[in-house]
Parts: C-alpha cells; sequence; structure tokens
C-alpha cells in the first residue's frame, strides 16, 4: 500500500496537470491570483503543495499580483517557502512582459499625438520600483526613431543627464522629442520641480533645433501630458499634425 507522503504526491501532481491542462484550454483570464501564482510556483518548487506558498505571498503583499511581481527579492524571500530561485523566477515574470511589450512598439511607426506617445511609454514602465526617464524621438512627419528609457533615478537625474538627452536626439536625427518619467507607487501628478526640469530640458534641445512636444508623467497604466497641462504649456511648440492630449 503506498504511503501518506506517497498519495500526497500523486494528489499534488494529479492538481498540477489539471491546472496546466486548464491554463492551456483558457489561459490566465479566469484564474484566481493564488491559481496564477501556483503555476508559476511549480517550475520552481518541484516537490511541494505551491498552494500555501501561493497565499502567504499574497497575504504578505496585500492580496495583489501587482504588489508581488513589484516586490524586491529580499522581500519576496522573507515569505516562507521562497528561495532565491522562487524570487529570481517571480521577478522574471514583469521584465518578460516589460520586452514582450517593448518588442511590439517598433521603430518606424508614426507618433501624431501625446496619446500614441503614451501608449509606447507605458510599456516601458511595467515593473519598474524606481523612477525611470525615458525619451523618444520622432522625424518631422512624426515618424519614430527611437523609444526607450535613458535614466534611472528620479526626475532630479535630468539635471545631470540634459547633455545626454540633446545627443541622442542628435543622434537619431529627431525634430523632435518626447520625454516621459514614472511615478511608482503614486499619480501622475507633475510636480513643481518636474515642471522646472521640463523647462531645462525643453531650452537645451532647442539649442541644436529640437523641439520638446510633450514630457509625459506614467503611474501604472495612468498618464498626464504636461503639454496639456495649462499652466505649463507655453513650454511646448504647437506642431502641426501633433495633437495634445486633453
Amino acid at each position: 500500500m503506498p504511503d501518506a507522503k506517497e498519495n500526497d504526491t500523486q494528489i499534488h501532481k494529479g492538481h498540477r496537470e489539471r491546472l496546466k491542462k486548464r491554463f492551456l484550454a483558457e489561459g490566465l483570464d479566469n484564474f484566481e491570483p493564488h491559481a496564477v501564482l501556483e503555476m508559476i510556483l511549480f517550475y520552481s518548487v518541484p516537490r511541494r503543495d505551491t498552494n500555501p506558498i501561493a497565499h502567504n505571498l499574497l497575504k504578505y503583499f496585500g492580496g495583489s499580483l501587482i504588489n508581488v511581481f513589484d516586490a524586491p527579492i529580499e522581500e519576496l524571500m522573507k515569505v516562507d517557502g521562497i528561495g532565491l530561485n522562487t524570487a529570481t523566477l517571480i521577478k522574471l515574470f514583469p521584465e518578460v512582459c516589460r520586452r514582450y511589450l517593448m518588442e511590439m512598439q517598433e521603430t518606424g511607426s508614426i507618433v501624431k499625438s501625446s496619446k500614441d506617445a503614451a501608449k509606447y511609454f507605458i510599456p516601458l514602465f511595467i515593473g519598474r520600483t524606481n523612477e525611470m526617464i525615458a525619451v523618444m524621438c520622432i522625424d518631422a512627419k512624426g515618424k519614430l526613431l527611437f523609444c526607450n528609457t535613458v535614466i534611472e533615478g528620479s526626475i532630479n537625474a535630468v539635471a545631470v543627464g540634459i547633455r545626454r538627452l540633446v545627443e541622442i536626439a542628435v543622434r537619431y536625427a529627431a525634430t523632435d522629442m518626447i520625454i516621459s518619467h514614472n511615478h511608482p507607487g503614486g499619480v501622475a501628478i507633475p510636480s513643481e520641480q518636474d515642471i522646472i526640469l521640463t523647462k531645462k530640458v525643453s531650452d537645451a534641445l532647442k539649442t541644436v533645433n529640437i523641439d520638446l512636444l510633450d514630457h509625459i508623467i506614467v503611474s501604472g497604466k495612468d498618464w498626464v501630458s504636461l503639454a496639456a497641462t495649462p499652466s505649463v504649456s507655453e513650454i511646448f511648440p504647437q506642431r502641426n499634425g501633433f495633437t495634445i492630449a486633453k
């Protein structure tokens, strides 16, 4: 007769197979958050029931998958059952998601509005727990030449990175640039410092005949266009063919 440990192993194996089959049949849309984590944990915890570990993760991080994926590795490893390999696997998912979305946004597309630009910027900040600054270079017809993060750190980092932004714009022979930065864990509302440094970037770009069309602040899926903010809109040129978000 099989002992209790063997029976337990068979039960876990059957559960894993059922969950995998369900995923292959319908995807993750209807999975509960703990079931999503269970699926991930299958591949780093081969011989344990991953259901309690998944629940522990959600409990520790407030019941949110986003909080789990955005947590530092050191915090993940404080949860019972989470070692370095599992923590690394969890952190891999938002990184892969960001790369996937970035590669979908290929250069050569036409950027006609702040809304178009925001669609490119938002994926760049997925899973970012630190502030990042991203830039977009476009030509006179709105063709996308370059879009990526270029500086890690608060918007204050732009003060020492303005020269780098100008160099990028010149390197890609851009006519116009749009910059963006994220407010991780906050709200997409511009601060006074955001506005001051936006003016500095705009002035620096003008020295090489390049216009700053907008500065987009991103928080999660929310975003705000500084060019559409009445109190600072005079910083940005009104370019025919480019629509400012309202």
